[in-house]
């Protein structure tokens, strides 16, 4: 700013004979910013906006009240059942052939049991079983009151029962057929029969609606939960359900529909394998008798004496080796047979026969073939699984495609292993056979009548030891068959649920406090970060390229205490209004922290960087109500505190309003002055404060922007120059209309006030480039009430503290 100096030639001669020399400060326009936004300013934002998080929490956890309130209760039982294998101690023999020890080594037979038990065949015995399908509409209806409920196939989805209680009987309604009965009687309904076993306590009637087969039992598989205990062969069968005594008997519905179906499974396995047994025993006994028949006849016919040793030794030999041979025989048809299901691919039925042949024990022996087997098996069974059910998916899904390929690799792989074995067992067959012509060569010098009795006798008894072997077979393929048992052994039915299992209602209204409070700050901070009014010095930096040389709290009432309230003070505050006299903060309350901030203000200007003289400096503001013009009268005051002569020009006219601050009329002022009505003399007028003169707006007249862009304005401001040490001008704001600029080109500097919280950053910038842009010289930047509009701004404030501890100290 200017050097103001004293002056010989000083109009006024009362002023301070000597001033503090006030020197301009040059503004940069790489001014550096500071980088990154401290902690501070999100947890300021977080302030700002705690009403925003106070509402995310209240509706986060007034939702979460709500449905744990409309939750209904529920209640679950629990039953526990044993994975055994019964028959491995009543046929070790075939049991160790069984399907079901078919798994691998690979496999945990427990969890594959528990996904048994998941299955959709399980869940549809309970169903019906528990007449699942007939659903009350009532979801807290006591199942107590129904003893049993039995829904045919022909029952349609849809149809709906509905039962009238009395107190010694029963009436109940569907598809226009009605039934009635007394209590533990069944009601006969056609598609649907059931036995109340007493009346529901509090209710009088009751409705029920038919669901389809599929939705009970996915409901049912929803409410089931196995788990297998550690370390343990036992598995929990938990069910849960709105009413206990459905609870209770779900667990144990399902826990028995599992045994059952383990049992008919076992024993399907055995009816497999005694069917097999006995296709071969029939086929070889037919052989046997045709052989005994030969034997008989020939003896009948010829008489022939005991063999030498030579050809008893050879003969024996021989039967062996046609033993291994029909073994072998055998063994090549069933891989022959298993490998024309595996490549006509006959559907269930070819899959069911393929089960058989692998029972068998000369296939379960074979660890190579088994393993490819078992692969197969375990890939149809997850192909089977991923396109059937509620969540069915189609062929063209990527996993189904996948499944398809291993299928049909494991399938290749599989009927090569079963062509190689098979032609594995034709090279020793071909080896035995030739083995055998060579014995048969050895002894074809004997006798002709006693080799064909020896080969006859020898046929004889081979055939007899296999069909030994064969009828011990099937008898223990009939035990296992009629062993009512299967790998399920129940341990402990479920009992009836004393009260309902918790919902879990804290650790939810915890998750959804953290949820509202995620909600909340994540919306604070983005409102914060959408809001573009200036909020920190940073702010007004980035913004403006203008250094911000001074932060001004917010004003608050003026303290009565002695000291506080100066003698210019109390002669304002007789002379206007209370609310006028609350912008002068400066005079009416000394050691306010707003005026200690008007004071560093006046220091920074004062103290500041050489450069050109100036008398005149412009105060302005991007937009209106941004404190522009209570920084005028405040800085001024402090300047006239200082001892230079200082003079306030109101150039706002359309808005004027610093002869209110003052308590001084508006007229007349700078615009009669400017249209040559009076001189500056008349117009000028003290302003209670010593050293300060207020020269008031004046009129409101048409062209106000001509009227101080005219050739009069510019003298008027080098004639108030010379008989003032500082002229300070108020003007609108920037954005507001063309005076700002105007009467920046004739001011020796420039102030800009941004109010934090109000002042748009887009507007700091454009307003900062136009007075650029028309040479003003601005000399820095003012934050403007940063504490009222920015909460958690306090890090401005801190030296304004020191004053006031101060004089607490010195009060005490």
């Amino acid at each position: 700013m200017s050097d103001i100096v004293p002056r010989q030639d000083r109009p006024y001669p009362e002023a301070v004979a000597a001033a503090p020399v006030l020197r301009s400060m040059p503004v940069l326009d790489g001014y550096p910013v500071s980088e990154g936004i401290p902690l501070g300013e999100y947890l300021a934002a977080l302030r700002r906006y705690a009403w925003l998080i106070a509402l995310a929490v209240a509706l986060s956890l007034g939702f979460a009240t709500y449905r744990i309130k409309r939750e209904l209760p529920r209640y679950a039982a629990s039953s526990s059942v044993q994975l055994v294998n019964p028959r491995q101690q009543l046929a070790p023999a075939t049991a160790q052939g069984q399907a079901q020890d078919v798994a691998g080594w690979y496999t945990d037979p427990v969890l594959s049991q528990i996904q048994v038990l998941r299955s959709r065949a399980v869940a549809a015995e309970v169903v019906d079983s528990l007449g699942m399908r007939l659903q009350p509409r009532d979801r807290l209806f006591p199942y107590a009151s129904i003893q049993h409920i039995q829904v045919m196939k022909s029952a349609r989805t849809g149809d709906t029962l509905r039962a009238t209680f009395a107190a010694d009987r029963v009436v109940a309604r569907m598809n226009g057929r009605t039934a009635q009965g007394l209590y533990r009687q069944p009601l006969d309904l056609g598609p649907v029969v059931i036995t109340f076993a007493q009346r529901p306590a509090g209710i009088t009637s009751a409705t029920f609606d038919v669901v389809d087969e599929q939705s009970a039992i996915l409901n049912a598989l929803g409410s089931l939960t196995a788990a297998q205990r550690e370390v343990t062969n036992f598995v929990d069968i938990q069910y849960g359900a709105n009413d206990p005594v459905m609870a209770q008997r779900g667990a144990n519905a399902f826990a028995s529909a599992f045994q059952e179906i383990s049992t008919r499974s076992a024993q399907t396995m055995s009816r497999r394998r005694r069917v097999f047994v006995e296709q071969q025993l029939r086929s070889t006994d037919s052989l046997l008798v045709v052989l005994q028949a030969q034997l008989s006849a020939f003896r009948k016919g010829v008489r022939s004496f005991s063999p030498r040793e030579t050809f008893r030794t050879t003969e024996e030999g021989l039967a062996n080796f046609r033993l291994q041979r029909q073994k072998l025989v055998g063994e090549k048809s069933i891989y022959d047979q298993m490998g024309r299901e595996l490549t006509s691919d006959a559907g269930r039925e070819g899959a069911e026969q393929i089960a058989a042949l692998a029972a068998s024990p000369e296939v379960a022996s074979n660890s190579g073939i088994m393993l490819l087997y078992q692969s197969l098996v375990r890939y149809q069974t997850a192909r089977d699984s991923a396109t059937t059910g509620q969540w069915a998916r189609a062929g063209s899904n990527p996993d189904v495609q996948q499944l398809d390929s291993l299928i049909a690799t494991y399938r290749g792989r599989l009927i090569r292993a079963v062509q190689s074995r098979s032609g594995s067992l034709a090279g020793q067959i071909g080896i035995l056979d030739q083995v055998m012509a060579s014995d048969v060569a050895a002894i074809s010098g004997l006798p002709d009548a006693e080799a064909e009795e020896t080969r006859l006798s020898r046929e004889v008894e081979t055939l007899q030891k296999l069909v030994d072997d064969l009828r011990r077979d099937r008898q223990e393929a009939r035990i296992n068959e009629a062993v009512q048992a299967g790998q399920v052994e129940l341990v402990d039915w479920a009992m009836l649920p004393g009260g309902p299992v918790g919902s879990g209602g804290k650790k939810r209204l915890m998750f959804a406090l953290l949820i509202g409070l995620a909600l909340g700050g994540g919306g604070a901070l983005a409102l914060d970060r959408l809001n573009t009014s200036i909020a920190r010095r940073e702010d007004v930096e980035h913004a403006t390229r203008i250094p911000v040389i001074s932060v001004i709290p917010r004003m608050s009432e003026p303290r009565e205490a002695p000291g506080r309230l100066g003698a210019a003070g109390k002669m304002l505050a007789r002379r206007r209004d209370t609310d006028s006299a609350d912008g002068l903060v400066v005079v009416n309350d000394v050691q306010a922290p707003g005026s200690q901030a008007y004071r560093k203000l006046r220091t920074h200007l004062i103290f500041s960087q050489q450069g050109a003289p100036m008398r005149t400096l412009m105060v302005t503001s991007p937009a209106a109500s941004e404190g522009k013009t209570t920084v005028t009268s405040n800085l001024a005051a402090v300047f006239a505190q200082q001892g230079l002569r200082v003079l306030v020009v109101d150039a706002d006219l359309r808005r004027a309003k610093v002869h209110s601050v003052f308590g001084l009329p508006r007229t007349p002022g700078l615009s009669e002055t400017l249209l040559g009505e009076l001189p500056v003399e008349d117009a000028v007028r003290p302003s209670g404060v010593e050293n300060l003169d207020v020269l008031a707006a004046g009129r409101l007249v048409p062209h106000v922007s001509e009227l101080l862009g005219g050739a009069s304005m510019g003298r008027l401001l080098r004639e108030l120059g010379a008989r003032y040490d500082l002229v300070i001008v108020d003007t609108p704001p920037v954005m507001a209309a063309a005076d700002a600029e105007i009467l920046a080109a004739q001011c020796d500097a420039l102030l800009m006030v941004a109010r934090a919280g109000q002042t748009d950053r887009q507007s700091a910038r454009h307003a900062a480039d136009q007075l650029r842009a028309v040479g003003a010289r601005i000399v820095g930047a003012v934050l403007n009430d940063p504490d009222s509009k920015m909460g958690g701004t306090g890090q401005y404030a801190y030296y304004y503290e020191y004053r006031q501890n101060k004089d607490d100290d010195a009060a005490g």
